[in-house]
């Protein structure tokens, strides 16, 4: 009876962390590849799993019309885009694990996003019943710190950047936005937080305050 219910959680643990996991998805894009060849064609990339990849962070990379698919390794790549988005390979040693930053800012400071999918721990609710002679009443219910784990850097080149935090973040991001002075007026007067990096860059790129400082 124990080893059937603890078959069932360990099936029902990797089911829920398989579809837990970042959906793959396919956007028009280019590739950068270090030997200088350029690719045109269908991307897609998603903040890995942590150890998802043994040799490291990878993209994957298709021809338009083509049902091959061809890996990418991260050391392989200089950039790419996905979509509207940019995305460079740092080989900065402190982001061995997270080498695929995408382009926040792009100026004579760069802002780069590290992102990593974090998977959380599975949280299993039982039904309360069950049928049959084992009267084993199971569900999987959620995940606990399940989501994209967003870290920020800054610098001239994403090989030579600096991690963004609390102690730096007034300066660093004055520096990176300094093109629009009404932007860096709200993170001097503390409009904008560390916290607060989603609003702060959709007021950079689109002069719209959050509701809740419109009033400010």
């Amino acid at each position: 009876m124990r080893k059937i219910t603890l078959l069932l959680c360990i099936i029902c643990i990797t089911f829920f962390a398989k579809a837990q996991a970042p959906a793959q998805q396919w956007d028009e894009g280019t590739v950068y590849h270090t030997t200088g060849e350029v690719f045109s064609g269908l991307v897609s990339w998603a903040p890995p799993i942590k150890g998802q990849y043994p040799d490291g962070d990878q993209i994957l990379f298709k021809n338009t019309g083509s049902p091959d698919i061809f890996p990418i390794p991260y050391f392989k790549i200089k950039a790419f885009t996905m979509g509207r988005d940019s995305f460079v390979v740092s080989t900065n040693i402190n982001l061995k694990n997270n080498p695929i930053l995408l382009v926040e800012v792009d100026g004579p400071v760069n802002l780069y996003a590290a992102k990593i999918f974090k998977q959380g721990f599975p949280l299993l609710i039982g039904s309360g019943g069950g049928g049959g002679h084992f009267g084993v009443g199971m569900e999987v219910g959620t995940a606990i710190g399940r989501g994209v784990k967003t870290s920020y850097y800054f610098g001239k080149t994403p090989n030579t950047v600096s991690k963004l935090d609390k102690k730096n973040f007034i300066e660093a991001m004055s520096t990176i936005l300094a093109d629009k002075p009404e932007v860096v007026a709200k993170i001097k007067d503390k409009t904008f937080r560390y916290g607060d990096m989603d609003d702060l860059l959709k007021y950079y790129y689109t002069g719209k305050l959050p509701v809740n400082n419109e009033q400010q």
